[in-house]
């Protein structure tokens, strides 16, 4: 199976992630999550992630619980079919199944 490098990028209103979001992402992941987690609204979008391993989704849940506590808005968008919006539905995670940011017209976002 080929891997895809994990990349996370913001752009100031979209935190994207994408690639392989394994056990050794996950620290990155962490740390995307706490620079931008101030941001309100914070827009997470994983269209592009081929894989999300367990502590990633705890990480993402954290920061969604984290986000919220604090009256903050936390969005999850991940374009329907894809490997990641898969993993949210079966875990009955709130998403917003399409793609998120500038350019796209998604509600959500």
């Amino acid at each position: 199976m080929p891997s895809h490098p994990c990349v996370i990028d913001c752009d100031g209103e979209v935190l994207r992630i994408g690639g392989d979001v394994d056990d050794l992402a996950v620290p990155a992941l962490r740390s995307a999550l706490e620079t931008y987690g101030h941001l309100d609204p914070l827009v997470v979008e994983l269209s592009d992630a081929h894989y999300l391993s367990s502590l990633a989704v705890s990480q993402l849940v954290g920061a969604m619980r984290a986000s919220e506590g604090a009256g903050r808005s936390f969005t999850i968008c991940a374009e329907e079919g894809s490997a990641a919006q898969m993993v949210l539905a079966v875990l009955v995670i709130p998403h917003t199944p399409t793609r998120c940011g500038r350019d796209t017209a998604a509600p959500a976002c």
